[in-house]
């Protein structure tokens, strides 16, 4: 009987040694094929909205910790516990960011930048046109959500069709300022830290030119849309003034912003410092004069997070700070502390469902950088994922639009997921990944039809969302390739 068992054992460990590891890895694809068909299905449900993202996302990552075997205690405490907190400071800096926004939006600091700029440019379409288009992306690098793009629209549009621009060009004018204002979001760049492991130098490096680029196909548009001979003259100019931002760009020597940001430059910390104090004593002033109109100053109010980052290194949630007690007290009016206090609580009820879309991609990252769906994943996306620049650029572009609807390529969808195990199972780099889901979201920050601000948009203006993708994608389009051109350009992907 014993030689009977030894048999069989050792026909057992001849059979597992010639096909065991030819199943094991079967076995793996199949598991990576499983998570895969999870991504289309909700991928599926999301497009016909019969499943918001905001269940889509933690029911996918879910059900893929169970599908790639991971045992229910790790589930319990690694993917739903640890997942839920895994972008928390990206929350809390969407939050101070939401503040800001809505301190801005009360003491009517938006309304008042925008109709300033519209008397500034007179009634020259492509002038105005373009100027209104650049305050809107000023402020939606700090204004976010559907009210703040009601409150900015309702402003900016009815200014740009009484003087001669068609509806479709002033609705594609709004969304392109949105877009390129959104790149500069400090909230979006705290999701990008928290999610890939890029720095804020690293972000600001690739952002910054694109940001130039997205102007310059700008020009274009509104040139295309105005046909006017007068107007060439105007995109010449507009064309001069980029390639002088891209030169002071490149000559301040891109490659060193690759590495970890440095370190907050000491001499801004004592001059707001200083400044903070002579504005406590101006809002004293108000105070006691009783004042309730709009001072100048303020105007700076939406500008100043974002110097404070790009200029003087400072962190992302410091300089939101530093926004909120610049605007309480340059509009200091005897009811401040009550506005003050609201605009804290709005904001943070404003973002409530960013934050929930934040926790739900969280749990879904935790459940795809676990070692087993690792290596159940790691054979497929190795053979798909390009490595090299050639095909990084030929690929992305193409697969560009997948970017829509929530899909694979949208970070605030089941893009996040994706880029999590492109990280842990491919070459590509937290950087390559970077420029590529910014430089594909050109496609989804501008033309997406489910987007909000794009039904809103559509409907204020009697057009339909499909119209505006039509007009748009040519020209997103081109911005995806040139960012991920610019991708390789940088040293992201080897050539």
């Amino acid at each position: 009987m014993s030689l009977v068992k030894a048999v069989l054992a050792g026909g057992k460990l001849l059979y597992f040694s010639r096909f065991g590891s030819r199943a094991v890895i079967i076995a793996a694809m199949l598991i990576g094929i499983e998570c895969l068909l999870v991504f289309l299905v909700m991928a599926g449900l999301m497009y016909m909205r019969r499943l918001s993202t905001l269940l889509a996302l933690p029911l996918m990552g879910l059900l893929i910790a169970a599908l790639g075997g991971i045992p229910a205690p790790d589930i319990l405490s690694n993917v739903l516990a640890r997942g839920a907190t895994k972008l928390n400071v990206a929350y809390t800096t969407t939050m101070f960011g939401a503040m800001l926004a809505e301190l801005i939006n009360k003491q009517g600091i938006a309304k008042a930048v925008v109709r300033w700029t519209a008397e500034f440019a007179g009634d020259n379409p492509f002038v105005l046109g373009l100027l209104l288009t650049a305050v809107t992306a000023v402020l939606f690098s700090t204004l976010g959500g559907l009210g703040a793009v009601i409150m900015v629209g309702t402003i900016v549009l009815p200014v740009m069709l009484s003087i001669g621009v068609s509806s479709l060009a002033a609705g594609c004018l709004l969304l392109f300022g949105i877009s390129i204002g959104g790149m500069f979001n400090l909230g979006n760049w705290q999701l990008y830290i928290d999610l890939l492991g890029v720095s804020q130098s690293q972000i600001s490096s690739f952002v910054v030119p694109l940001a130039g680029i997205m102007s310059a196909l700008l020009l274009v548009f509104l040139g295309v849309e105005l046909r006017k001979l007068s107007n060439v003259g105007y995109i010449a100019t507009g064309f001069a003034v980029l390639a002088g931002i891209f030169a002071f760009f490149y000559k301040s020597g891109p490659a060193a912003a690759q590495a970890a940001s440095p370190a907050i430059d000491a001499t801004s910390v004592q001059v707001a410092g200083i400044a903070g104090v002579l504005l406590f004593l101006y809002a004293l002033y108000r105070h006691r004069q009783n004042a309730t109109s709009l001072p100048g100053i303020a105007l700076l109010t939406p500008f100043l997070p974002l110097a404070l980052v790009l200029l003087f290194h400072w962190d992302i949630i410091p300089a939101f700070v530093a926004g909120l007690i610049y605007g309480a007290l340059a509009t200091w009016q005897r009811n401040s502390v009550n506005t003050f206090t609201r605009a804290l609580l709005d904001g943070v009820v404003s973002v409530a469902p960013a934050v929930v879309v934040m926790i739900g991609i969280g749990i879904l990252y935790m459940a795809v950088t676990d070692d087993k769906l690792k290596q159940a994943m790691a054979p497929l996306l190795t053979h798909i994922v390009p490595t090299h620049a050639l095909a990084y650029i030929i690929v992305f572009t193409l697969v560009a639009p997948l970017a829509l609807y929530r899909g694979p390529l949208n970070v605030w969808g089941l893009g996040s997921g994706l880029a999590a195990l492109i990280k842990k199972t491919s070459a590509l780099s937290p950087q390559a990944l970077f420029g590529m889901l910014m430089s594909v979201g050109q496609i989804q920050g501008i033309c997406d039809p489910a987007n909000t601000q794009n039904i809103w948009v559509a409907t204020y203006l009697g057009i339909d969302t499909r119209t505006i993708l039509a007009r748009t994608i040519p020209y997103a389009w081109a911005g995806v390739v040139s960012g991920l051109l610019l991708a390789a350009g940088l040293g992201y992907v080897p050539w």
